[in-house]
């Protein structure tokens, strides 16, 4: 396992808010969100901060900005480019469902946002209204357009496989994601939060869908993954059209020993994992201008390690996606 350290640098995911305007069933369940009181939540500063003294202390390089849906929140162009500007930081991207994209995605390139990574499990209008519980598919394509128009790239699409549908989505996914020029990563379901039962009834792995796409005639071909990074990555040769494609199998093929990553949460807790429920409260202490915080976080850090399963009983949405 790769740990965030002085000799190496690491990737830091930022959730600025725990707030969405879907309610994606492996995110969350569909009523009953236990929602952060806002006076909980950081001030963006206070996070940028946060951020700055993980930067100084931990090699942190990449930071990506995320939510539940971060652009809910207000002021997150200021945010971007405070961020931006720390030194040391060599990339701001941001994971977002697209939906309010189409409004923001030049100010936010102008911001210093360098790239984005969208969400988006089907292209059919009715599935994705029953999966995200009330959304447009519509909303999503025109955020993925304006993010291309404004240079937000290389722009991913990032996919969850479900078992009753990924012989219909994935074929409509790989043939957008080619006439876009942009990777498609498809991710293995994972089981959090309340909706446990669903998961394990839809979750089937990468490898299966890999093979039925062989089966169906098309060709996979290994391409160089990139260090540290989660996704193994795939040409899809089909119908005369080849795709990039990300693997990411945390449930079949675990990626945690070339882990690099550490967590802010929306409340400004440090966390070492997306299934580790013991956080470090970065934000309080400092605020607070508690001793020897460095050295407490170095600890913590430094217990990083593979989880005992990839479950968790929080919300994808309370963590940070």
């Amino acid at each position: 396992m790769h740990l965030p350290r002085a000799a190496g640098a690491a990737t830091l995911r930022v959730s600025v808010t725990d707030r969405c305007n879907l309610r994606c069933a492996y995110c969350m369940p569909e009523v009953g969100v236990p929602l952060l009181p806002r006076n909980e939540i950081p001030p963006l500063s206070e996070l940028a901060g946060a951020v700055r003294w993980l930067v100084e202390r931990f090699a942190v390089d990449r930071v990506k900005v995320t939510g539940g849906e971060p652009l809910v929140r207000g002021g997150l162009p200021a945010f971007v480019s405070a961020v931006a500007a720390i030194p040391g930081v060599r990339e701001v991207s941001m994971t977002t469902n697209g939906t309010r994209l189409a409004a923001s995605a030049r100010e936010l390139a102008g911001a210093g946002l360098g790239r984005v990574n969208v969400s988006l499990d089907t292209l059919d209008p009715v599935r994705f209204r029953e999966l995200t519980r009330g959304g447009r598919v519509e909303e999503v394509l025109e955020g993925i357009d304006a993010a291309l128009a404004a240079g937000l790239t290389p722009l991913k699409l990032n996919s969850v496989l479900r078992r009753s549908s990924f012989r219909d989505d994935v074929p409509a996914l790989l043939s957008l994601a080619s006439e876009k020029g942009v990777e498609v990563r498809f991710i293995e379901l994972m089981q959090t939060g309340t909706e446990a039962a669903w998961a394990i009834a839809e979750r089937v792995t990468g490898a299966v869908v890999r093979d039925w796409l062989v089966s169906e005639g098309a060709r996979v071909t290994p391409l160089p993954d990139r260090p540290n990074a989660p996704a193994r990555r795939m040409s899809i040769e089909r119908g005369g059209q080849a795709t990039a494609t990300g693997w990411i199998d945390p449930v079949s093929h675990a990626f945690c020993d070339d882990c690099d990553r550490l967590r802010l949460d929306a409340r400004g807790r440090l966390r070492r994992c997306l299934m580790d429920d013991h956080a470090f409260p970065l934000v309080d202490l400092l605020r607070r201008g508690e001793a020897d915080v460095a050295a407490a976080a170095s600890i913590y850090v430094g217990g990083k390690r593979p989880p005992d399963e990839m479950t968790i009983g929080s919300a994808m949405a309370s963590i940070g996606g």
